[in-house]
């Protein structure tokens, strides 16, 4: 079986190296990227604006420092950029494998396992860092191999880690102790050790002077179960965990409208895991439900996919120990691995096939090109422009510093501006120097922008980028 375990690592490393070359920058994806070009535009910095702490309310700025000794031997292209993120989806798996084998079935944890791990929910996201959850998915993977070793320190500082990159990690964190105080009340009272808080402490600091500098950062922010959430909520986890979510997000198609497989697998081992009446599932499963509540009852936050695939490591790691604790697992294997294998399939084929006709227009690859165009010297000297979303960060980063993209006005997702911000559309619309930027293959985002620059727009001279099947992606209005 560690033949099929390293088979299994490989073939997941060359399906990642395939995924990492199909798209374009995403502008969330660039996001981190934003603390290293422009530190003093982030929501937190220090040192006069020279290091930056915090992205935005709830995303820290640990991928970027990762990064910047990397970027320096590395030209910046989208591969660049997932390359290291393609070797932490291999590093998890193999964690994760390393972790459930040492609970029992070999062949039952293995086959299951690789299943799992190989899901379209696994790879995408931390290949493509949507959300971004890569970096959270790993130090999550980290801390539940510390805390098997029983090592105090590193535990705690994984743990802060964890919620200095992304803020919403407490709602996995607090079902993860919260299950502990059911199923294993003395091992949480031994992980109530000094070592522990002062490796949370540490992990945790630059979030937590953030956070006493800047104490309503997410005062929108609620503890309350909002019944118009409820559904949204739900329709969001039940798609992040088919992996059609993500299908959808990056290609124009329309998710296959009845992925259950995956559901159903995870029903059925969870009905096993109850069965067994052994421990470690029943905490997992507890700790995945918890993290689920959680969600529901954050109001204002919750419901996006990005943040329903934080609970993969506790439902993978659910899945595989029940089928480890079964004394007779083959039929539950059989059944398992079928009802995975076509989940998997249901996403990945339609996935290839979709690929073949490009991606969304925000994966585009011709963020590239327009990229090269802008580079040039006294392309846009009266500076770039944005009239939609996802064309700042992606692009800012492709310069690598020698332009900078801004939105065109400050309240951009408003569907009408105010009257100041209209005023500053139109004028950086009108600046015959400048350069403007949107979406050429259909309607915007964010329509305010777009109609304060409407009349400005059709006194200037445009070029259409296209991508590679020759459609129409990206428009720039630039000097005559």
């Amino acid at each position: 079986m560690r033949f099929v375990g390293a088979a299994g690592l490989l073939g997941l490393f060359v399906l990642g190296w395939v995924v990492a070359g199909w798209c374009g920058l995403h502008q969330d994806e660039a996001l981190f990227l934003k603390a290293i070009d422009d530190p003093a535009g982030c929501a937190f910095s220090i040192l006069h604006g020279q290091i930056a702490l915090m992205i935005m309310a709830y995303v820290g700025t640990i991928k970027a420092a990762l990064y910047v000794p990397y970027l320096k031997l590395v030209p910046l292209s989208p591969f660049a950029v997932r390359l290291p993120l393609l070797f932490a989806l291999v590093a998890i798996a193999g964690l994760s494998l390393r972790f459930w084998l040492g609970f029992g079935s070999v062949s039952a944890v293995t086959l299951t396992a690789i299943l799992f791990i190989a899901h379209p929910l696994f790879v995408l996201p931390i290949v493509m860092d949507w959300g971004p959850v890569g970096l959270q998915l790993f130090l999550s993977t980290l801390l539940l191999y510390a805390v098997r070793r029983n090592s105090f320190l590193w535990a705690g500082l994984l743990a802060g880690l964890m919620v200095w990159d992304k803020a919403v990690a407490i709602w996995v964190l607090a079902a993860v102790v919260a299950s502990s105080a059911i199923f294993y009340p003395a091992r949480l009272r031994r992980f109530c050790h000094w070592r522990v808080a002062a490796g949370f402490l540490l992990g945790a600091a630059p979030y937590l002077y953030y956070r006493s500098k800047v104490p309503h950062a997410m005062s929108g922010l609620r503890t309350e179960l909002v019944p118009t959430e409820i559904w949204p909520k739900l329709w969001a986890a039940r798609h992040s965990l088919d992996g059609s979510a993500m299908l959808g997000l990056l290609f124009p198609v329309d998710p296959p409208p009845a992925l259950y497989g995956i559901v159903a697998s995870v029903a059925l081992l969870a009905v096993a895991g109850l069965a067994v009446r052994r421990r470690l599932p029943a905490f997992f499963w507890t700790a995945t439900v918890f993290a689920l509540l959680a969600m529901m009852f954050t109001g204002g936050a919750g419901g996006s996919i990005h943040h329903h695939l934080l609970l993969w490591p506790l439902l993978a790691a659910a899945a595989c120990t029940t089928l480890a604790a079964l004394p007779q697992p083959r039929w539950a294997v059989a059944l398992a691995c079928g009802f995975l294998a076509y989940s998997q399939l249901t996403v990945w084929v339609p996935y290839f096939q979709a690929a073949a006709n490009g991606p969304r227009r925000e994966w585009t690859d011709v963020t590239t090109q327009v990229a090269v165009y802008l580079s040039r010297p006294g392309a846009c000297p009266g500076g770039v422009f944005a009239l939609d979303w996802g064309l700042t960060d992606n692009l800012t980063a492709l310069g690598r510093g020698r332009y900078r993209v801004q939105m065109a006005a400050d309240d951009w997702w408003r569907p009408e501006l105010p009257p100041e911000q209209q005023a500053r559309a139109a004028a950086r619309a009108a600046d015959p120097r400048a350069c403007l930027l949107e979406w050429a293959d259909g309607p915007p985002y964010f329509t305010g922008v777009r109609a304060a620059a409407d009349a400005a727009l059709h006194e200037r001279t445009s070029r259409v980028f296209l991508d590679r099947r020759q459609r129409p992606m990206i428009r720039l209005f630039g000097p005559a």
